[in-house]
């Protein structure tokens, strides 16, 4: 942050907010001397988003660079795209804006995130943030809206976020490491395509409207879902649909489809026509509809993923949409914002303070995702790769009620260790643990090791 001081009350900041994930900045930071430091960490300009993000973007990479050493190859990592919407509801605050269609459905702050991820769903790390207040909502009809839209050049629009987020992504990709682009129906902005045609990104996005085609390359077909609908059925998979609190987690069989098109760019007026191409697009479509019987209530999966990397069988196709459902990796990262950390009811008074709270608590929301995920993908290895002593000693004590053993636990153990505090009850149903309780289990973890250190500073107990 350009001063030593300064750097040092933002680690101290992290290391409060992180052992206590459910805590408000007052109780976290246990004393008012931390408490006041941290509120003019937040209130300082130096300590701007950015930079707190600049050495976690730096891990990141390097974790990117130690898979592609690891596979001695060109390696594939899926970078998950998306936006949330974090509400500020209580009132006094300056520097928000609308989070709604219109002015009257609630305020705060917007942000933008691209969360690095192995190809197997494992997360690596953010390559890009933005946050931003957004400005009021222009009170006009659904057809002024259209027009307004169509002329208005794309770095003006609030969806220039999809090519600002692609493009930093771009720039920190280190040498040999291949970024896909993963964006849900939002990030189906025709701008957004072509900007990463023109850098030769690769991407998978969901498709959000039926896009016109050129009939004469496309044997007649004008629409994309027509050009599907007229494609054979490759085979079937299976794909799993995470839950979110309002459905449970369910596996969900899929038909799989795919076509080659190329799509007509959209309308543009005045100065939007000026500033992206008019050209036709050349794009891979895959298909996937499911033909399983969901549960009562919840939609059927019907999915039109829209891609430039090379489709030619059946097994290139799964591929495709096995890295499309790992996007659901940012959800729970946003999840973890919400839910875990408790973000919304940060109480400081401006939006440039919540932005830089914000940025801090999504370091280290990544890093309790990371070691839930790690112990999935290397289970076996040392626990001590993610947990200190201390974390092992009290998971140790309040699980098994005995002393800890000289040798380290597994990180498959210690996170079965983590997660029963937060509920999880090993039963071979129960599966592996999730984020959810995993921070549940984090807050419990951690009032045991704030007593343990009370304990040894007065005494009470020996500190070797």
């Amino acid at each position: 942050l350009g001063d030593r001081r300064l750097d040092k009350r933002l680690i101290r900041t992290a290391g409060f907010l992180g052992s206590a994930p459910l805590a408000p900045i007052n109780q976290a930071c246990l004393d008012w001397r931390s408490t006041k430091a941290a509120y003019r960490m937040f209130d300082n300009p130096k300590a701007s988003p950015a930079k707190i993000h600049a050495p976690h973007v730096a891990a990141t990479v390097r974790r990117m660079m130690a898979v592609t050493v690891e596979e001695e190859e060109k390696t594939t990592v899926l970078a998950a795209s998306d936006t949330a919407f974090i509400s500020y509801n209580h009132p006094n605050v300056t520097g928000i804006g609308p989070i709604g269609k219109n002015n009257d459905e609630g305020r705060g702050l917007v942000i933008h995130s691209v969360l690095v991820m192995t190809t197997e769903g494992a997360p690596l790390g953010l390559l890009h943030q933005n946050i931003w207040a957004r400005e009021e909502v222009p009170d006009e009809g659904r057809q002024e809206k259209i027009e307004r839209l169509q002329q208005t050049p794309i770095e003006e629009k609030e969806s220039f976020k999809w090519l600002l987020a692609s493009r930093d992504a771009h720039q920190h990709a280190p040498p040999g490491c291949r970024v896909v682009m993963l964006c849900d129906r939002e990030g189906d902005v025709y701008e957004h395509i072509a900007d990463l045609m023109e850098r030769k990104d690769s991407y998978v996005i969901r498709a959000r409207c039926d896009r016109r085609l050129a009939p004469e390359e496309n044997d007649g077909n004008e629409r994309m879902h027509e050009a599907l609908a007229q494609a054979q059925e490759l085979g079937t998979m299976e794909v799993e649909v995470p839950g979110n609190g309002k459905r449970k987690t369910r596996i969900a069989t899929v038909g799989i489809k795919v076509a080659q098109v190329t799509i007509k760019a959209p309308q543009r007026r005045g100065h939007a026509k000026d500033s992206c191409s008019t050209e036709p697009v050349t794009v891979r479509l895959v298909g996937a509809t499911e033909i399983s019987t969901p549960p009562e209530g919840e939609a059927a999966i019907s999915w039109v993923l829209v891609t430039n990397l090379m489709v030619p069988d059946f097994e290139a196709a799964k591929e495709k949409v096995f890295w499309y459902s790992q996007r659901f990796g940012i959800e729970t990262f946003h999840r973890v914002l919400k839910s875990g950390l408790k973000v919304e009811d940060c109480r400081l008074e401006t939006g440039e303070r919540l932005a830089r709270h914000l940025a801090l608590c999504s370091v280290i929301a990544v890093r309790l995702m990371n070691v839930t995920y790690l112990a999935r993908e290397k289970p076996e290895l040392p626990a001590t790769v993610a947990f200190s002593e201390e974390e092992l000693e009290a998971m140790h004590v309040l699980t098994r009620e005995g002393v800890p053993p000289k040798e380290p636990p597994t990180l498959k153990e210690a996170v079965r260790m983590v997660a029963k505090l937060g509920g999880h009850l090993g039963r071979k149903s129960d599966g592996e643990p999730g984020v959810t309780v995993m921070w549940r289990g984090w807050l419990q973890l951690y009032v045991a090791v704030r007593f343990a250190r009370r304990l040894r500073r007065a005494g009470m107990i020996n500190s070797s």
